[in-house]
């Protein structure tokens, strides 16, 4: 299997991230996406809200994942990412993934920063690249929905709308028993900007592009 280009530098690089476990714990932690403290601006200082925010959170909390997450992110890169980069080239399949990772983690900051101001979880920070893959499965799905995928364990077969329906229920459940529900946005965020980004490329709703121009006649004189 010949392996795309971007997808072979995305691989190296999640096996680079193994090194970031290795870091102290006190820069893990400012790494780490944590949600906003909405009730510090009753006092009138409005940087408070920042609480432990900071803006390049957003970023690198991509990189802070589990052994197990880290698995999961190197298989789905290998076997659905390269697929997508095969059909949609290097630098759109580039921004796809830039814009899904920053929109999945755009929705989990509201979330957990809301969740937190209502006094439904602590002040808990969140951390992994799961929007991005679950975005790739479901992009993947919406383009070849009856695609046949054989997993290895379990050796089955399923269609690639299956597979990623099942994934989708799997990690939810699995995510929420180990993280709580406030923080299984980040996937369905990832999921949702990917929706919107395939139709957006298509010109379908909610978006509307204007038509192309039909090309100018020139009349020839006689």
């Amino acid at each position: 299997m010949r392996l795309e280009p971007l997808t072979v530098k995305l691989l190296w690089a999640t096996l680079a991230s193994l090194v970031l476990s290795l870091l102290p714990a006190a820069i893990q932690q400012q790494l780490v996406l944590w949600p906003l403290d909405l009730g510090a601006s009753d006092g009138g200082d409005w940087l408070a809200v920042l609480g432990n925010f900071r803006p390049w959170q957003l970023v690198t909390h991509l990189v802070i994942n589990g052994i197990w997450d880290l698995v999961f992110i190197a298989l789905t890169l290998y076997y659905f990412g390269g697929q997508l980069e095969a059909m949609w080239g290097e630098r759109r399949y580039g921004l796809f993934l830039i814009a899904c990772a920053l929109g999945a983690a755009v929705i989990q900051l509201a979330v957990t920063s809301a969740t937190f101001a209502f006094g439904l979880t602590g002040n808990t920070p969140i951390a992994g690249a799961t929007g991005a893959m679950y975005a790739i499965l479901f992009a993947l799905a919406y383009i070849a929905p009856y695609q046949e995928v054989r997993l290895l364990i379990p050796p089955v077969a399923m269609t690639m709308r299956t597979m990623a329906i099942v994934f989708v229920v799997l990690g939810f459940v699995f995510g929420v028993k180990s993280q709580g529900w406030f923080a299984q946005f980040g996937f369905l965020g990832g999921m949702g900007v990917a929706w919107l980004h395939i139709r957006y490329w298509r010109g379908l709703p909610p978006f509307r592009r204007k038509p192309p121009s039909p090309p100018k006649r020139h009349l020839r004189s006689v």
